[in-house]
């Protein structure tokens, strides 16, 4: 028996039938627009078409539309609608308007626009996108993405192979989408092949080497994180949160004390002190103003 993350490693479309029927008609569409399929994703590039249309509604979709739709066929997306979802399933849920770039330059060097972030909804909880992607990390440790993996990174990812209507041709998209590093993901890398030019258009090999060449350039170029700094930092950040609240001092060594010493004082309570006392303030006050 599967568990839901044996079933999304190893992306088992009878597992995924089964829990789309469970979520029903109504959700699954719902939710489809939620994370932004079928509409204008309001990226700063002319021309963004429509995709509506691409999409089946609660009132025409089917329980055969429903069952080949959960695992990702008998619809359309475009790559900037799929990804802008995605990267809200891995960063707590946040679905933010996608742009082309971050900021713009003029001819100097001299920042003249800044496409600060724009928050447009929530898609998911933040427990829910942690459990994601730890379901997302099975695919690359054990999982139909493994191949893909980049020696000193941590990595989630999802595949697909994806049947082109009509289907008896034997023309497939093949398709990949992988983040780094596990927590608090940097980068998002997104692959498809249209009708690779092989024979077995179904072999998903194909776009995991590509995937895999790409990260494996893209990663230390753009500086992500590796396995070795994220395991310093959460060391790094354990120590500190211990040493605040005062239960490690490190390895901070303390040698400066007295082996032998013995405690002499005999007064051990107030007896001693004289409750007529009264000091001299103003001798005190002239003898500092002398020094």
């Amino acid at each position: 028996m599967e568990t839901i993350q044996d079933a999304i490693a190893n992306s088992c479309n009878v597992a995924l039938m089964t829990m789309a029927e469970s979520i029903g008609v109504d959700h699954f569409t719902r939710y489809q627009h939620i994370f932004g399929f079928g509409e204008y994703t309001g990226i700063d590039l002319p021309g963004e078409a429509g995709t509506a249309g691409l999409l089946y509604t609660a009132d025409n979709m089917t329980a055969v539309d429903l069952a080949t739709n959960s695992f990702g066929q008998s619809f359309n997306v475009t790559m900037v609608q799929l990804i802008t979802g995605f990267s809200s399933l891995i960063n707590g849920g946040y679905y933010y308007e996608p742009h082309v770039v971050k900021q713009i330059q003029d001819q100097n060097g001299n920042v003249i626009e800044t496409k600060d972030p724009v928050l447009l909804r929530k898609t998911v909880s933040a427990e829910t996108s942690t459990m994601l992607k730890s379901y997302m990390k099975a695919t690359m440790e054990y999982g139909t993405g493994k191949k893909a993996a980049v020696e000193g990174y941590d990595i989630g990812a999802k595949t697909g192979t994806a049947q082109k209507i009509p289907r008896k041709e034997g023309k497939y998209l093949l398709s990949y989408i992988g983040y780094a590093p596990q927590e608090n993901p940097e980068v998002v890398v997104y692959v498809v092949i249209d009708e690779p030019n092989v024979s077995a258009q179904d072999n998903s090999l194909l776009v995991l080497e590509l995937a895999k060449s790409i990260m494996e350039e893209a990663f230390p170029y753009l500086g992500i994180t590796t396995i070795q700094e994220s395991e310093q930092i959460k060391a790094a950040d354990a120590a500190a949160a211990a040493q605040a609240e005062g239960k490690d001092f490190g390895d901070t060594e303390y040698s400066d004390f007295d082996e032998n010493y013995t405690d002499t004082y005999d007064k051990k309570t107030d007896s001693s002190a004289d409750e007529n006392y009264k000091p001299d303030l103003d001798s005190w006050a002239t003898v500092n103003n002398g020094d």
